[in-house]
């Protein structure tokens, strides 16, 4: 059997009652356990928020990090979905910039399995660019605004400020993160494929089957900001493709039961010296990098075989699989956040405490999105003011500025 081409994309249609429950079971436990988690959690830990920001963010970062692992089990359990992931091994402890297609709206969330195969401290690191109005999901938004995940608005004038003081952020935090971004900006579903034609058609550019063309503005400034702060050490390339079925989005997976068994990843480390010093130098490799990595996918797709669809694996690399001990702690996570969503769920409608608890909390990140723009920008500002008075402290003892920086080892 000979296939060219993608598999075929799954939507709605005559999917049974159980087929469909798996599809509300997924998105009942993940934001029930995000909500409960937000509420009873991360909350009661707020006051780190103001008299130890560096604290909060260690903290944080292990919460969620260790959230951040149940979506796969989940996918596994409910689903049996296989993820298979080749390439070298992203480096937790190094400052980094990760680059992606980006074919659906789902590929962040199978994204964290590969993580937790490879290295589960880069749940604890990885931190993603991803839509504004995300933040605004009650639970799940405010976990990603507490774990500083960069919200954007898809415009560049807005956003550059916003990407500058989130890497400064990262910079002086003493805490290496690796940044996902795809800089396609948008899965690539119809509407954005027929504009990306319609683009290169205008442009005079190559027409691609396979990726949207990537958009270099902020790719090049995110590099370039990384560099000025010496927070960056190496660009990971990550390639994704799928084996049996593509579902384009979470509404497909929770209102349809629909979900992709077979997911592939192949990741490329490369060293951010051996790319251009220059912006218009970037900019030009990211658009010759994006035309590989269409020859690569349409080779992935073009197989006798289908069911045997893998990317090889790069000189140096290696496959990670899932290993007894990571498949155990797996279900530790998934069996404890399902406790946490039940167990507080239960004291949410029997002890009336438990509910006032739930309505400060509520009110604390709506009031942090009003005044602040998010929780995430809260905490900035308040590691920034403890910064300014470390500095003035430490002026005032020896008359020196300490060097504040994010170069400490991840873990």
């Amino acid at each position: 059997q000979f296939r060219m081409g993608e598999p075929p994309t799954l939507q709605s249609g005559d999917q049974s009652i159980l087929r469909r429950a798996r599809g509300w079971l997924f998105a009942l436990v993940l934001w029930g356990s995000s909500l409960m988690g937000g509420i009873y959690i991360l909350f009661p830990m707020s006051p780190l928020l103001f008299f130890s920001p560096h604290n909060w963010r260690r903290l944080v970062d292990r919460l969620v990090g260790m959230w951040v692992a149940m979506p796969g089990g989940v996918l596994q359990f409910i689903w049996g979905v296989k993820v298979r992931v080749v390439g070298h091994k992203i480096e937790h402890a190094d400052p980094a910039l990760i680059i992606m297609n980006h074919r659906t709206r789902l590929d962040w969330m199978f994204f964290w399995t590969a993580l937790y195969q490879m290295d589960p401290w880069l749940l604890v690191s990885e931190k993603i660019t991803l839509k504004g109005i995300l933040k605004y999901v009650p639970g799940a938004g405010w976990a990603m605004g507490c774990n500083a995940f960069v919200f954007l608005d898809r415009s560049f004038e807005s956003d550059r400020t916003k990407l500058d003081r989130m890497i400064d952020y990262y910079a002086d935090s003493g805490f290496n993160y690796q940044i996902l971004l795809y800089p396609e900006g948008t899965d690539k579903c119809p509407l954005a494929t027929a504009r990306s034609e319609k683009h290169a058609k205008e442009k005079g550019l190559v027409h691609y089957d396979y990726v949207l063309h990537a958009r270099t503005t902020g790719f090049v400034h995110i590099v370039q900001r990384m560099r000025k702060r010496g927070y960056i050490k190496w660009l990971y390339d990550v390639t994704i493709g799928f084996g049996d079925a593509i579902v384009q989005s979470e509404v497909d997976m929770v209102a349809h039961g629909l979900c992709p068994t077979d997911i592939q990843y192949q990741v490329v480390k490369i060293p951010i010296d051996s790319l251009p010093a220059d912006d218009e130098g970037l900019a030009k490799w990211l658009h010759a990098h994006w035309e590989k990595k269409e020859h690569k996918l349409k080779e992935f797709y073009s197989r006798e075989n289908p069911d045997k669809t893998t990317f090889p694996i790069p000189e140096g690399g290696k496959e990670f699989e899932m290993t007894d001990a990571a498949f155990d702690g797996r279900i530790f996570v998934v069996t404890f956040w399902t406790f946490v969503f039940v167990m507080w769920t239960y004291f949410l409608f029997t002890v009336n405490y438990v509910g006032w608890l739930a309505l400060l909390a509520i009110s604390f990140f709506v009031g942090a999105q009003k005044l602040y723009g998010g929780i995430e920008w809260l905490s900035i500002k308040k590691a920034e003011d403890f910064h300014r008075e470390m500095k003035k402290v430490k002026e005032g003892r020896n008359g020196t500025t300490p060097y504040l920086n994010g170069n400490a080892k991840q873990g």
